[in-house]
Parts: C-alpha cells; structure tokens; sequence
C-alpha cells in the first residue's frame, strides 16, 4: 500500500520519512490510549496510576500520572507517564535519552518499540524489539510485541514468535497473558472458534493466578457470543463494569464482524464504542471506513474527519480521507435509468468521468449477465441495487479495501458494493478485468445469500469456481505454482482453509488457498452435484460452522472429504505435477529457441510443453511461442491453429488476439474474428482502433445495435478523426432505420470537415429515403 505523497495535512512533514522525534510533535494532546502493557514496566507508582487508567478511573488516572511526570521519578516512568498523558513528543524524547544514558537496558527498547508500534512506525518498532532481544534474548515481552507488529500486518511468521512463548513455562505471567490474547486473536480472524476458546481459557487462567486485567479478554469472548449469534453477551456487561469508559468492549467484537465481512453489524459495536468513549479515535476511523463499505459516505466522512483530528497520523485515516476527496470526480450510472415505480434501479456503476464512455457498456453487459445467470443458480434475487465501482489507479482501491487483508488484490465486494481495479490500474496485459468483475460479482451472491456468514473460503471457492464455469474466459487454468503446492501437500485441511486468506505462513499461500478453494468446490459438484453447492452455501445462511456444514450437506466427515478430495487431485492432476520439471525444461527449451531464431526446434520443444500441459496459456505460454515460430516461417494457417488454440483454452494476451482475429477475417471467418475481437475488450478496452474494426465487422455482418455500442466507444475516446467516428455512427443508426439520429451525426460530420464526401454521400440518401 502506497502512503507516500497521501498525507492529509497542513503540515508538509512526511511521516515515512522524518525521524520519530519530529512524526510525534503533531501527535500533543491527541494520541491514541496507551495499551495495557501486563507488566512489562513493573514500578509500583506507575502500576498505581496504570491500575486506575485500566479501570475507567480518568481523572485519577490523569493526577496521578501527572504527579510522577514532574516527580524525581526515573526516566523510564517519566516516559510512560507522558505516553499516558498524550504527549508523544515528550515521552519520545525521555526515552531516548534513558537509552542513551543505560544503553544495555533491553526493557528500555522494549517500551520506546512499543510507542513506535502504537505510532505506525513498525520497522522502527521491530529494529528496537530486535535491539531488546539482542541485550536480554530471555525478554519474553518484546517477543510477543514482535508477533503483535507481525500480526497487525497479517504476517503468518507472527505464530512462530508466538510459540517460543506460549511453549516457555518461565515466561512471566503478563507476557504469557498477551501470548495467550494475541493467539485467540488470530484464531478468531481465521475463524478458529475451537482455537480461540482454548486460548481464552488459558488467558482467564493465567490472569486470575496473576491479578492481571481482563478486559481484552472480557472483549474477545464477547466476540465469540456475537460471532456465534448470541447478540446480548454477558461478557459486555463484565467488561464494562470492569471499565465503564472502555470503549474497547464493543471496538474488539466489530473487528472480528468486520474482518468476516459483517460490516453493519460492525458499523452498529462501532458506533457503542465512540458513543462511551468518544476520544476512541481508532473507533472512529474504522467506524468511518465500514460506513464507506455500506456506500454510506457522507456519514464515513464525519467519523474519518474525526479520527483525523484526534490522530492526524494514522496512515488509513489520512490515505481514506484523500481517496474521499476524489470522489466528486466519478460519475454514477444508474441501469435501468427510469427504475419502476417505488423501485430501486438493479445497477449502479460509479466510474471516474474520463472512463465512463469506454467501460460502462461493457461492465453493464458483462455485470447484468452475471445477475441473471447468479440469480438462477443460488436461488437468491438481489434485494437491493448491486454497486459496481472501479478505480484508474490501483492504489486508490487499495486504499479503498482498506484493512483489508493481501494487498495484491484486484477487488473486493462488501455485500451489495463491489469495488475493483479498472483496466488502466493494470497497463499490462496480464490483467483480465471481466474475469475480475465475475469473480466479484459472484461474492455478492454468496455473501447476500448467507448474511454475510459464508466463510471466506467456500466464498471465494464459489468465484473461483464460476470464473471457471461461467465466467468470459471459462475452463480449470491451474498455475504451476499451485502444482507445486499441491504436489508438496501444502494444502491446508478444509477445517482450516481460512487461515491461509487471512494470515499465510509462507508466500504464495494466498493464492494456493483461491485455487485451492475453487477446486473443492469444482470436486463437489463432479462428485456430489450441483445442488450440493447450493445447499452447502444455505446450510452457511443457517450459521452453521464449516465442518458441520460439510457433515450436513455432504453427509461426510471433514477428514473424509479431505481424503477424498486429495485422492481427486491426485487422479486429475498427479501425472502433470510429475511432469511439472519436464515441461518447464520444454517451455525453457522453446523460448531459447526463439532468441535464437531456431524456429525448428522452437517448435518441438513448445509442442512438447503443450502436449504436456495443455491448459498452460499464462506468461511465456508455448501456444504464442508455437504460433511465433510458424509466423516467421511463412506458415500462417498453422500460426492461426496455434492462435485459435491459445484463445480457446483460454489465453487473452491482446496483442496475439488482434493477430487471431486479423488472420480469421482474412480467411473470411467473421463471425469468429468478431468474436476474437470482442473478448479483447474484457483486458484492454481502451483501444479506439479495436473498437472501431470491431463495429466495421459488426456492420458487415449486419449486428448493427452492437456497432453501435463500438462507435458510441470510439467517440468517448476522443480520437484524432471525429469525422469519421460520427460517420460510423450514422451508418449504425442507418442500418438501425433511426433516421433522426443518422442525421444528426451525420451533420455533425460535416460540421468537422464539410467536403467529407462519404457524410454528403448518406446525407444525400437519406434526404431522398425521405422524399
């Protein structure tokens, strides 16, 4: 995620790239709380002050810690003082200076790291976790201050520092409490109910025989009575007569509502948790960012801004803010745009202004398909108007998923709002935005369905599976990095699978768990039928959990169906992960042959792959290497074989496309070039020449209603020959028999170039169609 050149703020200062002591001037009187530290500082008076700041006792709290500011206190209680005041700057600098003057003191680094952590600054934070380690490698503290930065960025490594602590009988009691808190934390964003009740009971434990505070472990068992349906939990009642001002009580639960895409109902804990602390400012931004995700804006905006003044340097606050700013420069299409009577239009795209001409006919056509075909297939009908945003710059959606988990994301659906990158977000050719739109388009089914309480992963299993099935570019494409997860048995037991979206323990596994996903799915409807998907998706709809869910719908246990999911991996694709070296050593072969303008044998080694590894139409695909080979020796019916096999299993690289289609036309297969040129659209629609042959072949071969759409298209991208462009759409509305309208563009191109004898030519035939 990009912060650079975002910040929101009068002052000029960068925080990514001054020094704490100069980040923290801004943070006087309106930092965040400091956290309950469990005894990682052990001075008595300041136990004292914390003791009565952890129950709710403000003001007391305030006198106290204010006493010990001004006190002959050390400079280590001093620092924590003003942390706990809200003065940054001054605790920084007491803290530098107790470093300087006791060097050695690992507990020193450990608290300035912790003010780091809390002020976003976790590379700093991590180097003086590290630097505390390094002087006392027993600190059980700072090793799980370590996890906890790890964990706020969704960092799988985050278990492993965790472990060395959770499996330490010396580790002091407070450091074994975070341990314990911190992992019944992770479990619950992986949707490890069974993990997290283990964990908190431990923490309860750990916290009685220690007298240590329980409110964050009051906050997470309230999580798990809301996340399981109990909405009037008990254990919110217990916290807040632990601490009355707490507004963490109700903050803990609304992430755990958030992360599992429950954004109402996060929106309503969010708001209990600045209505009874209303200087919560973290409340308040996430507040404001789950009311964006329920295209509440104007309201986001009051919430944001007030983040924003109390904490004007949290990073999604500032970057959020900004995006909001930029939102007066998109346009808003409704379709239909005469909704019935007392009704809601089905669509709406939100499109930035220069865009909209060129993509809203295609994301309708492609977004009213997937609602129809969605519709039939999950017996669900949209109750409310589907929005479907798409952003130019890819860093502007990012910012607009904010918090969410992975950030090499191409979109994100919050229940009836999509947001996504668009075409120009993605200027190579990689990119397929139709595929995307699918994919997103189906979670609005899924989540919709269900209220929300579809795990992630037969979620995201559902899209992936319909990108296959249903989707612009429909077929199983399997990566060769997935064959090598799948061939190392790294696929995660189905009891387990969401960990692997939310946090991942090595890279890749975010995308082992998509594909993963989607070939479970795809198992289910070969081996048990259609129907069991849908019914697995209601039995979800119910709150039922996915092992139970798996027992009812499939009558299986989840370790059976482990087993005989991995016995279909094996049967479908155990012979091409043995051959994975084999093919890799042809496809190498082939492209070497081409540098070297060996078309021979760049042909039998790309054959080879392809024999190999038929469905393999990524980057470097043998398919383009085969069809460049027969190009550059003159064999053009083999390269348009070649093309066509590319295209059909799946390929949409635009450039070899465009030669397919090129070639089809000349051998007069029209209806297929069109058809050729018209997948192009769904990866680079900004292409005013495509779109131009497109409605000239379109023309030919009588669909004048779909030229039209490619004219129409031309025109919004301005192009150097507006003449001509108008000329076109004459000519559609001509064939269409729309006299009005041919006439009007055919004035307006004459009005470009008035001897511009084909205009005169239609102009001169209309007038006498008339007479």
């Amino acid at each position: 995620m990009r912060w650079t050149g975002m910040m929101r703020m009068t002052d000029p200062v960068n925080l990514r790239r001054c020094g704490l002591a100069v980040a923290l001037a801004a943070f006087w009187a309106t930092a965040p709380a400091r956290d309950i530290h469990y005894g990682a500082v052990a001075d008595p008076e300041l136990l004292l002050c914390d003791e009565r700041h952890w129950r709710g006792a403000v003001d007391a709290a305030r006198t106290c810690y204010q006493a010990l500011l001004v006190a002959p206190a050390s400079l280590l209680v001093r620092a924590e003082a003003a942390w706990a005041l809200g003065d940054l700057k001054t605790a920084n600098d007491l803290f530098q200076a107790a470093v300087a003057a006791e060097p050695d003191n690992a507990v020193l680094r450990l608290r300035w790291g912790e003010l780091f952590a809390q002020t976003y600054q976790y590379q700093d934070a991590l180097k003086l976790f590290s630097e505390a380690l390094e002087r006392d490698p027993d600190n059980r503290f700072a090793k799980v201050a370590a996890a906890q930065v790890l964990a706020e960025r969704f960092e799988g490594e985050a278990f492993t520092r965790l472990e060395v602590v959770l499996g330490d009988a010396a580790a002091p009691a407070g450091a074994r409490l975070r341990a314990l808190l911190l992992s019944a934390w992770m479990a619950l964003e992986s949707s490890q109910s069974v993990r997290a009740a283990e964990a908190l009971a431990d923490a309860e434990a750990v916290a009685a025989d220690g007298g240590l505070p329980k409110l964050e472990i009051y906050g997470l068992r309230a999580a798990m009575d809301l996340l399981a349906g109990k909405r009037d939990s008990d254990w919110i009642a217990a916290a807040l007569a632990a601490n009355p001002s707490s507004g963490e009580i109700y903050a803990t639960p609304a992430h755990f509502y958030w992360i599992t895409r429950r954004y109402r109902e996060a929106v309503e804990l969010y708001e209990q948790a600045v209505k009874i602390q209303p200087d919560l400012w973290s409340a308040h931004l996430e507040l404001g960012i789950n009311l964006l995700r329920d295209n509440r804006a104007s309201r986001a905006r009051v919430h944001l801004e007030t983040a924003y003044e109390g904490d004007p340097y949290n990073p999604k606050t500032v970057n959020t803010l900004r995006l909001l700013d930029t939102f007066d420069r998109f346009e808003v299409v409704n379709y239909p745009e005469q909704p019935p009577a007392n009704g809601v239009p089905q669509l709406t795209l939100r499109l930035r202004e220069d865009q909209r001409g060129v993509l809203a006919p295609y994301v309708r056509r492609l977004a009213e398909q997937s609602i129809a075909r969605f519709s039939e297939r999950y017996r669900f009908a949209p109750a409310e108007t589907i929005i479907v945003e798409l952003y130019p710059d890819h860093e502007d959606f990012v910012v607009r998923t904010t918090g969410m988990p992975g950030l090499g994301i191409l979109g994100a659906t919050f229940g009836y709002l999509l947001a996504m990158d668009s075409p120009t977000a993605h200027p190579e050719a990689s990119y397929h935005w139709g595929t995307t739109l699918w994919h997103e388009m189906a979670h609005v089914f899924t989540l919709e369905a269900t209220g929300h309480l579809v795990p992630r992963w037969f979620s995201e299993g559902i899209s992936v599976f319909e990108e296959w099935r249903t989707g612009p570019i429909p077929g199983v494409r399997v990566p060769p990095n997935i064959l090598d997860a799948m061939a190392a048995d790294r696929f995660l037991p189905i009891a387990e699978l969401d960990a692997g979206f939310v946090r991942p323990s090595y890279p890749g596994q975010v995308q082992v768990s998509y594909m993963q996903a989607g070939l479970i799915c795809e198992f289910i409807d070969q081996e048990f039928g259609f129907a069991k998907l849908v019914e697995l998706l209601y039995q979800f709809a119910d709150g039922v959990e996915t092992v139970p869910a798996m027992e009812a719908a499939l009558e299986l246990s989840a370790t059976a169906f482990d087993r005989r999911f991995k016995d279909y991996l094996q049967q479908r694709f155990g012979a091409l992960t043995e051959q994975l070296d084999a093919w890799r050593e042809a496809n190498g072969a082939a492209l070497e042959a081409v540098a070297r303008s060996d078309w021979s044998a760049a042909m039998t080694a790309a054959q080879q792959a392809i024999d190999i590894f038929p469905g393999y139409v990524d980057a470097n695909s043998p398919y383009l290497t085969l069809a460049a080979a027969h190009r550059a020796r003159g064999e053009a019916a083999a390269e348009t074989a070649a093309l066509r096999d590319y295209w059909q299993r799946g390929g949409y690289e635009p450039e070899a496309l465009q030669q397919l289609a090129d070639r089809l036309h000349g051998a007069g297969q029209l209806g297929q070039a069109v058809a050729v040129l018209q997948s192009v659209n769904y990866v680079a629609p900004f292409d005013a020449e495509l779109h131009g042959r497109l409605g000239d072949w379109l023309l030919a071969l009588d669909r004048p209603a779909e030229a039209l759409v490619e004219y129409q298209v031309t025109l919004a991208m301005e192009p150097h020959d507006r003449a001509a462009a108008h000329l076109r759409l004459a000519r559609a509305h001509h064939q269409l028999e729309q006299t009005d309208q041919t006439r009007q563009h055919v004035l307006a191109a004459l009005e470009i170039a008035p001897h511009y004898r084909p205009a005169q030519q239609l102009l001169l035939e209309i007038a006498r169609a008339v007479q």
